[in-house]
């Protein structure tokens, strides 16, 4: 049978299915960026420190590893379209209570819009390989690349949008109305769909563990997530100390962020079309490794060339890593379940990876320790990318 006939939901229009997939993808970004820039403002109104003000983004990213086992369950019982209906309405809800100003309440709409995303990551592979089969670089390079520019426009409007309306609240709560905009659009199209047959089958998580696959690219998943939020919290820093303008330094973190979008796009595409992916994997982790030698060793030549290539490689990676999750399983159940544990232990990996890089210069004074291990990680996710090339399906253990 094939991957199409097992999902006998009724079809929508092309151009309004793209629609649905771009708005629920931007909605999968922007709400995680646009506190940052306007994170000294809500400080000084709340009076809070910089370890209070931090759960703001820290908390989201430990909801995406500790909730995002719960998706594939939520997907089964409720089906998947009415399940991304309810992760964007947690969005759209969380972002609202965001922008009130007071400590409890955003902190529980952190703890929401952490929700809604952890499960949206989840259920967004499950949807292309249920309704796009046969389209999955071309969605998935969609995908990746309306994150990429939600991400953009989450973090550059926000400083803006405040300077204009005189209120870090507005920036949050402009993001929050897109978002009660789009959970309203699934709403209506979940209700005119019925449950596929993939739906309400056994979603466990557990039923991976005995497939070497899964983990290995959950650890690919890890290493690519450690290595990107690292870059992205101390490139900067890392720059400006060997001796790059200050200008120039925040000006990398910039042109990482810009040259992810692109190369996300043509690596899905690249992907779906190639049966055997160790020789591109190789290259986009050999792409992240010239980039960091060059931070290392010649920072002062071309901090530019050295963020086109960090950004190249970063941004394939994690094109990469999605993908995969399409293309090494049968089942859009199977992909729900892979999502989920690939990124919910993948985060948890990230999360320590700023920290301790950052504790790593503060004991030694330098970044060259740091970033000897971030080379000695970047050698593990190439020997995990290069087994995931292999091409071999997810086992999933029955029952």
């Amino acid at each position: 049978m094939s991957a199409r006939s097992a999902s006998p939901t009724a079809p929508l229009p092309a151009a309004l299915w793209l629609v649905a997939f771009a708005l629920a993808a931007i909605n999968l970004r922007a709400p995680i960026v646009v506190v940052g820039p306007v994170l000294e403002s809500i400080m000084q109104t709340l009076a809070i420190g910089a370890g209070v003000a931090s759960l703001f983004t820290t908390g989201m990213i430990l909801c995406f590893g500790v909730l995002s086992p719960l998706a594939p369950g939520v997907a089964a019982r409720m089906g998947l379209d009415r399940a991304i209906a309810l992760a964007l309405g947690a969005i759209a809800l969380g972002g609202l209570l965001r922008g009130i100003e007071s400590l409890p309440v955003m902190l529980i709409g952190t703890f929401f819009a952490g929700l809604g995303i952890a499960f949206g990551n989840v259920f967004m592979p499950s949807l292309v390989k249920r309704d796009r089969p046969e389209r999955i670089g071309q969605t998935m390079g969609l995908y990746t690349v309306v994150m990429g520019i939600g991400a953009t426009l989450g973090a550059g409007t926000a400083v803006p949008l405040m300077n204009l309306s005189g209120s870090w609240s507005v920036p949050i709560l402009m993001w929050a109305g897109i978002g009660v905009a789009t959970a309203a659009l699934w709403i209506w199209l979940a209700w005119r769909r019925p449950k596929a047959s993939d739906d309400g089958q056994s979603t466990r998580i557990t039923r991976l563990f005995k497939s070497r696959t899964a983990w290995t690219l959950t650890l690919f998943m890890g290493m690519q997530s450690l290595g990107f939020y690292t870059l992205q919290t101390w490139v900067p820093a890392v720059a400006s100390a060997a001796g790059v303008p200050s200008a120039a330094a925040g000006g990398m973190l910039s042109i990482i962020n810009l040259t992810t979008i692109p190369a996300s796009y043509v690596i899905a595409r690249l992907a779906a079309r190639l049966h055997h992916h160790s020789l591109l994997v190789l290259g986009l982790c050999m792409l992240i490794a010239l980039g960091l030698v060059g931070l290392w060793l010649a920072p002062t030549v071309s901090p530019t060339l050295w963020a086109i290539l960090l950004g190249a490689g970063q941004g394939g990676c994690f094109s990469f890593a999605l993908t995969m999750i399409v293309m090494r399983t049968r089942r859009a159940n199977h992909a729900a379940m892979l999502s989920g544990m690939a990124q919910s232990l993948g985060y948890l990996m990230a999360a320590g990876g700023p920290l301790v890089f950052g504790a790593l210069h503060g004991v030694t004074g330098d970044w060259r320790l740091s970033l000897w291990l971030l080379m000695a990680l970047l050698s593990i996710q190439t020997v995990a990318g290069v087994m995931i090339g292999r091409p071999k399906l997810v086992t999933v253990r029955e029952g």
